[in-house]
Order: structure tokens, then sequence, then C-alpha cells
């Protein structure tokens, strides 16, 4: 059987014989430089380089000369190189196109002539690639050991699948570096927004509460032994009052729960609170307080509202931070009120030092620069009367109760360059990059340096963002070629 010629795709020995003598290793056709300046013996080295070479391929036909000569030309024209394989050396192919004419000599039903194949790059590649894997070294970065068997430095190509998600891709060996994507692209970032940390609706919700303890306006010390009870129309108002000579009640206090992010306590909030405070004569005397403690214990803020005369009809609401007064407002708690069961929304904002007080529609702010840092983490209510031979104020209550941290800080995930499960491709001859089989064109940093890998071994390393963990897995693949 003779030699096998596969060209572009084509088994050109169906219509050619392949003569005896041939062989494809033809050699490279060095070009040497050498300068001689005509002052000195012998010339100056400068370079030496090959270009393409030339295989000539001695053939014949026999039988219908005709009809194969015909099929042959047909599978030279071409107009670009194409694959050149000769079954002697099946592992190596060339990039080739004929040249010339054949020199063709027929007699009767024989003819015999040449091929001269031109190969452009003057090498021989492997018809098969060598793939090598990529795995940590003994500085945990990955890395690859690639053997180049050939005789020519050759260009690398890359798979890189993704296990997590990434921002940049980095290749570096000793002959260049490539980068792809962005190094200082984040996996997440810091956000800041509002929670409701609590939130009552209704009496039952009050349930929550430590009863018969708490932190006062002005961090008084009244008794707490009464108690509260709450009614269908939706109020939890005080049942029992306890005992005392002075003002004396039922408190309730709540330790507010920690945020999303496991932190307790709240530099930025906004305390909201319905209230009801109404008399129906001038002889009732009661007290109503909305109290935020501190984290050391200590009040911080507080709305408190106070009735104390039996002989006047005007009470006073007040405000206080760190148990100082900041501000009173005098006003007739009656029907008409501020604080009756349509009008009683109260509230204390803190951001920093700046509180804010919400009272009668109206909001009123106080910077308190040393109170900037402290966090809100209680929240105390209580009512109470005076001694025991006073009249109570008719409608003492509390409604929705609800508290809000802001600034609660948080991370976002951001959507990377390169997901998990993207593979990522770079062609080492075309030099492009490929993201899931599509051309990703603007990912390559300015800068990038292509390489090749000499005969022998070579090492390449990878690196990737940080939060990348796992590593990608990466194959590394070379064509050997050979002069």
């Amino acid at each position: 059987m003779g030699l096998e010629v596969k060209y572009g795709g084509v088994n050109i020995g169906k219509y050619i014989n392949v003569l005896k003598g041939f062989t494809p290793f033809s050699g490279a056709d060095w070009d040497v430089s050498l300068s001689d300046d005509g002052m000195r013996r012998g010339s100056e080295f400068e370079y030496i380089t090959y270009k393409h070479k030339i295989i000539p391929m001695p053939f014949e036909i026999s039988g219908d000369i005709i009809e194969k000569y015909d099929k042959l030309c047909a599978a030279l024209n071409v107009d670009e190189p194409k694959e050149l394989i000769f079954s002697s050396v099946p592992d190596r192919m060339f990039y080739a196109v004929p040249s010339g004419d054949f020199d063709f000599e027929q007699v009767s039903i024989f003819g015999s002539g040449t091929i001269n194949w031109i190969v452009v790059d003057g090498l021989a590649h492997s018809t098969t690639e060598k793939n090598f894997q990529a795995s940590k070294n003994a500085s945990g970065v990955l890395e690859a050991t690639v053997t180049n068997s050939g005789t020519e430095s050759i260009p690398v190509s890359y798979d890189i699948t993704h296990r997590h998600e990434n921002g940049f891709i980095g290749i570096v060996s000793e002959y260049g570096v490539l980068q792809y994507g962005s190094v200082d692209e984040a996996d997440d970032e810091a956000r800041e927004k509002s929670e409701m940390l609590l939130k009552y609706t209704k009496p039952s919700d009050y349930s929550a509460m430590t009863e018969g303890k708490g932190i006062l306006a002005s961090n008084d010390t009244f008794p707490m032994g009464g108690s509260f009870a709450g009614y269908e129309d939706g109020w939890l108002r005080l049942q029992t009052a306890g005992s005392g000579s002075s003002w004396h009640g039922a408190a309730r206090q709540v330790t507010l729960p920690a945020d999303s992010s496991g932190n307790s306590g709240a530099v930025n909030f906004k305390a909201e609170a319905n209230i009801w405070f109404q008399t129906s004569k001038a002889t009732e005397v009661g007290l109503l307080e909305f109290v935020i403690g501190d984290e050391n214990g200590e009040h911080l803020a507080s709305i408190h509202i106070v009735k104390a005369s039996e002989s006047d009809s005007m009470c006073s609401a007040i405000f206080q931070v760190q148990a100082n007064e900041k501000k009173r407002i005098r006003y007739e708690p009656n029907a008409d009120s501020e604080t009756n069961s349509k009008n009683g929304l109260i509230s204390i904002s803190k951001s920093g030092e700046l509180f804010e007080f919400v009272f009668g529609g109206k909001t009123y702010p106080f910077r308190v620069p040393e109170a900037a840092e402290k966090k809100g983490l209680t929240i105390t209510i209580f009512i109470g009367q005076y001694g025991s031979s006073v009249n109570p104020v008719s409608n003492m209550a509390f409604g929705k109760m609800s508290f809000r941290k802001d600034n609660v800080q948080y991370r976002v995930d951001i959507p990377n360059r390169y997901a998990e499960g993207d593979v990522i491709t770079i062609d080492g001859d075309t030099t492009k990059m490929y993201v899931n089989g599509v051309p990703a064109l603007g990912d390559e940093a300015k800068g990038s340096k292509h390489f090749h890998v000499p005969p022998g071994e070579s090492k390449i390393q990878f690196y990737f963002s940080e939060f990348c963990d796992p590593k990608p897995d990466i194959t590394v693949r070379i064509r050997e070629a050979y002069l």
C-alpha cells in the first residue's frame, strides 16, 4: 500500500501514487544574516532565522489519467494554506499550499510529475494537543508545568472553568503576563438600610415586655408594682397602679433585638408610639412615659406627659435627653387636644447627635454632641397616678408602638464579571478570549503580553480575585511544532 496523503481533508492518494524516495523531512530553510564592514577579517553575525520551506513530492498517475488529474487539481485549488498530512508521519501536519506546475509527463495511461508543497511557516505541527492541569504549588498558587517536546516555541491556549464568582484572571510566566477583567473588582459592598426591630400593633404584643421594671424619665425610681390590661378597642391601659404616696404605677420594658448583622443597640433610630392621654375633668391627675434607655442602662431620651394638679386643667409634654429637659409644652388634654385617641402620635428619632421629637404633628430638633455615639437599647412604658386620694386621668393608654434602626450596614453581593460555571477560553493561536463561547473583546487588560513557551519545561501561574474560592479548574493546551 502506497503513502497516503491528505490535503485539506481530501485523500489525494486516491488519485496519485507517491514515488519511492519521497520524504517530508526537508529541513529548515535557514537564513543567516551577517555584516561586513570591509575593515576586518570575517564577518559579524547579526541573526539567524528560517523561512518557508518546500517539500517536493514526486508522484505518478495511472489508469484514467484525465479523471484523476482533474480531481487532483480540484483538491489543490485552494485560496489559503490547508492541513497536509502524510501517513508516514501521521502525528504531524503541515500548513501548506501547492506551488508551480507539476512538470507532468505522460506516456499512454501513465503520467508522472511533482507537487511542490510550500510550508508557509516552515513548521510541522502535532495533530493532537497536549493537556496539562493546573494545581496548587507549595505557595498555594495554581500552577501548571508545561512540557514542550517539540523544537519550536509555540502559543498556549487555556480553558478556565469557574467554580465561584470571579472578577479577574491573571496568567503569569517568565515570558509574559496576561490579565482579563479587573483586579479591583469586589464581590460585595457595604450598604445601609433601615430595619424594623420592634413593631407592636395590638395590646397582646406588649406581653413580650417585662413587667415591673424599666428606666423612667429623669431617672426617677417610682414604684412599679401596678399592672396593665389590654382592651378590645386596641389600647393598653393601666389596670392597677399599685401603691405609693407619690407617683406610682405600672411599667414594662423590652430590650431591642439585634439587627440582621447581629449587632445590638442603635445609634440611629426612630421610636414611635400611639398614645392616648385625655381628661374628662380638671381634677384628674396622671403620668404617661415613653422612654428609650441606652446600652449602659441609663436614660437616653424620653417623652412624658404629666398632669399633676387637681385644680389646673393643663398638662405638660416634656422632652428629655440623658435626663435633661429640652422642651416643655403646655396644653389642655381634652377631646380635641394633641393626645386624643386620633392625634396622639409621638416619636423620638436620633441620628448621631441630632435628636428629633415629634409631638402634636410638629418636630422639635435638638443637638446633643456628647450623646452622638450613644445607642438606644431598651424601651420603657409607664403609666401612673399620684397617691391614693386623687382621680386618675380618664384615658391613659398605649396603642401601636415600633422601633426602627437606621443605617444598618449589610453586604450586597455584586454579580461579578465571571459567574460560577462560566468557562473562559483563551485561544493561543488567535490570542482571542471567549466567555462560554462568546468573544469577550473588552476583557483583556491593556499591557497584556501573549507569550509562547519554548522547548522544554515552562511554569505558568494563575491568579484570581481573593474572594474566588474555590479556585477554577484550569486546563493548559499546547500543540507542539517541529522544524
